[in-house]
């Protein structure tokens, strides 16, 4: 009879490890540097989605932007062609690293290199208005690609300023996709 508890508490131990194991499954599993979960590498007009969240860090989050950046910036250093690409793209004098800070994600971040180089807007203002850092009051909430570009050229009505964001995504994703091309 003894042996009949061992059974049902090493049953039910076994039974929790097992549910333990299963619904942690994934949380933190692909947080890593070379994670693509999440990443808006390639898709376009990713400034209007929300990124989620995985893992965790001292506040029990853990920003999947970072993956994107790591990505990128070992993409750069492995690929000359692309960052050829980029360093074009980029203000004289402008740091990637610097410059990538607070977009959600890659395509975000190359498409509005696009448009500050094809309609000659400072890029530091546009990335401003696309990500809200340093500004305040009502100016202060992101806003997406169309609606920067407007803001920043009142000249083009909000559907032309539209039409120019919807541009430089496909551009963000030729350079994306040409980049890989070459680089395999």
């Amino acid at each position: 009879m003894k042996s009949l508890p061992t059974l049902v508490v090493s049953a039910s131990l076994l039974v929790s490890l097992n549910g333990y194991s299963t619904a942690t499954q994934g949380k933190g599993s692909n947080s890593g540097p070379g994670s693509s979960i999440g990443q808006g590498h390639g898709q376009g007009s990713g400034h209007d989605h929300e990124q989620g969240r995985i893992g965790s860090d001292a506040k029990g989050t853990h920003d999947i932007r970072t993956d994107w950046q790591t990505k990128l910036n070992q993409h750069v250093q492995n690929d000359p062609a692309f960052a050829s690409k980029l360093q074009r793209l980029l203000p004289p004098g402008t740091d990637l690293k610097t410059a990538e800070a607070g977009f959600k994600n890659e395509g975000q971040f190359i498409a509005a290199l696009h448009v500050s180089k094809n309609l000659g807007i400072p890029f530091d203002q546009l990335k401003a208005k696309m990500t809200g850092n340093g500004l305040t009051g009502e100016e202060s909430s992101p806003v997406s690609l169309g609606k920067a570009i407007h803001a920043l050229k009142p000249a083009l009505t909000q559907d032309e300023a539209n039409e120019q964001a919807k541009r430089a995504e496909k551009q963000a994703t030729q350079t994306e996709n040409t980049a890989t091309k070459t680089s395999e």
